[in-house]
């Protein structure tokens, strides 16, 4: 990762931070004022948000050291495991907000009387959470994208997740107002499958980027379009491909005329791959071998 895309990740990730630990505030009194079990949950998801955040910015601080002795192909791969820990932490939250609706059906708290100030105060909330998480996320993703950051898509799902869940807060909290807590406990339940999805996808993703499982078939296909525009190739005998973190590495073999000197097919190998390292974006290093026709 470029000191300008370290730059990036970190300028997004404290806006994260600040807007989650306001929102966290906000939901959590939101919910203790109306005895809310979904709109409590939602405000701890908010809270982990942070401390995912903060592991995100340790995981592009890591990634973005050169290689050396010790780490000769970069540290990239670091990227996945910390989007592989944001998506365990899911699991353990959405195992937690799972327990707390199971507890709130099996022992539902006392009446109490309602207040339409504190209603309207409390679903205020859920909905300005709502909107201000799906910014997040949409912002967050562009700039993931953009600088093809494993931990960053992780941590913008995390937002994606915790918007979802504020639809939950927001139907449990309409639920209390008029009169059926039970809406809140059902909602509670739907906060935590949509975290478990969250976290499995966030899992899935990481596994990828760590267990050498091959490029995307448009990257492959991008890969194959750029080396047989070289009008030395005769054919393409094979393409590997495989994940390092955000980027890829990537072997070929192609065929050359077999009257070539040594010198020529030297430089058509190097050409080759100086042309995919500075055309494709996520590849880190190619490797070309040369066939005799």
């Amino acid at each position: 990762m470029t000191l300008a895309e370290t730059k990036t990740a970190y300028r997004i990730s404290i806006k994260g931070m600040a807007i989650n630990l306001l929102l966290c505030l906000l939901k959590g009194l939101s919910g203790l004022l109306i005895h809310s079990v979904s709109l409590l949950s939602d405000a701890v998801h908010s809270l982990t948000d942070i401390f995912s955040t903060l592991v995100v910015l340790l995981g592009v601080k890591i990634s973005s050291k050169p290689a050396d002795e010790g780490h000769p192909y970069g540290h990239e791969k670091i990227e996945c495991v910390i989007a592989l820990f944001l998506g365990l932490m899911l699991f353990v939250i959405g195992a937690a907000v799972s327990w707390q609706s199971y507890i709130k059906w099996r022992e539902p708290s006392a009446a109490f009387a309602q207040n339409q100030i504190l209603d309207v105060f409390a679903a205020g909330a859920a909905v300005i959470s709502i909107a201000a998480k799906e910014w997040m996320y949409r912002f967050t993703i562009k700039y993931a994208r953009q600088i093809h950051s494993p931990s960053m898509t992780a941590d913008a799902w995390h937002h994606r997740s915790d918007a979802i869940s504020s639809v939950g807060s927001l139907i449990g909290v309409l639920g209390i107002c008029a009169g059926f807590p039970l809406i809140d406990v059902i909602a509670c339940f739907f906060i935590s499958i949509i975290i478990f999805k969250a976290a499995y996808q966030i899992c899935a993703d990481a596994c990828k980027g760590m267990i050498d499982t091959a490029a995307d078939e448009p990257v492959i296909s991008e890969i194959r379009e750029n080396i047989l525009q070289n009008t030395e190739v005769l054919a393409l005998d094979l393409i590997k491909t495989r994940q390092f973190g955000s980027k890829l590495y990537v072997d070929v073999e192609v065929t050359l005329d077999h009257t070539m000197s040594f010198e020529q097919a030297h430089h058509v190998a190097h050409s080759i791959e100086e042309h995919l390292e500075n055309t494709i974006y996520e590849i880190k290093s190619c490797m070309v071998h040369v066939n005799p026709s």
